[in-house]
């Protein structure tokens, strides 16, 4: 018999957040062989930020769950070459992540770092999101994620080709039986950057923070509108992130000369 995938399942919302364990429970419907290597804590917004030059400590919750107090790139690096070392994972999940992860918010994304770096490890990658209402963050709805996840996830690993690539995945805040169907988007462009300053009512300080989503550069990449009408949004991320055509525009014409 073919041995089962062997799935490494990580977030940026934390080991306990309930994202995750719904993303364990699908993992088993689509393998026997699942494994959990996740932040100790909340890690949203670090990107693919390491722990370097700091210790780490490997918190064993049983014997397929370890919890690290570091970030999405380092759980995810650690359980590749380090708790699975002798058979590294097949596919890396991460997430289920608690908001949408769109456009130009990717770059700050630990949930998109988690499959990046499982990609760069090696792995098939995917980080997925359930879209949800930021003007009500008490009210997170799990129903289309828990009934379609299995379904998008076995899509994407049915069909996966290029080694150079890894998943973004949306669900949208709709009722489970109203999902219109699946869609591939490109890479959402933000007019300007999402982020910026908001006052603290404690003096001299303030956060920084996302008031209000920007308008997107380009409506036929516009995963929001999507989103809105209750599509399951994939979009596939290269690794290689070179502008060739720049390269070849440029070719010959840069100079050290004054």
């Amino acid at each position: 018999m073919t041995e089962p995938l062997r799935i490494l399942v990580t977030n940026d919302d934390g080991v306990d957040a309930p994202g995750i364990k719904l993303l364990e429970k699908i993992a088993h419907e689509i393998s026997s062989d699942v494994w959990v290597v996740a932040p100790s804590g909340n890690q949203s917004g670090v990107g693919h930020k390491f722990t370097l030059a700091t210790e780490l400590s490997l918190d064993q919750r049983d014997r397929k769950t370890f919890a690290i107090d570091g970030t999405p790139a380092d759980c995810v690096a650690i359980g590749m070459t380090h708790v699975l070392k002798d058979k590294p994972a097949d596919v890396v999940l991460s997430g289920i992540n608690r908001g949408q992860n769109i456009a130009d918010i990717v770059h700050c994304s630990g949930t998109a770092a988690g499959a990046r770096e499982g990609a760069l490890q090696g792995a098939l990658g995917i980080a997925l999101s359930q879209s949800m209402d930021f003007s009500n963050e008490h009210l997170i709805e799990w129903e289309c994620s828990e009934r379609h996840g299995v379904a998008a996830i076995r899509s994407i690993i049915e069909n996966h080709r290029n080694q150079d690539i890894y998943y973004n995945v949306n669900f949208p805040r709709c009722a489970a039986d109203d999902v219109s169907g699946i869609e591939l988007v490109p890479h959402q462009r933000f007019s300007t950057s999402a982020f910026e300053y908001y006052p603290s009512d404690n003096e001299g300080h303030f956060f920084v923070t996302i008031l209000k989503t920007p308008t997107p550069l380009d409506d036929d990449a516009d995963c929001v509108r999507l989103l809105e009408h209750n599509a399951v949004t994939v979009t596939p991320m290269k690794l290689q992130q070179t502008d060739f055509e720049a390269i070849n525009a440029l070719d010959g014409k840069l100079s050290l000369a004054d």
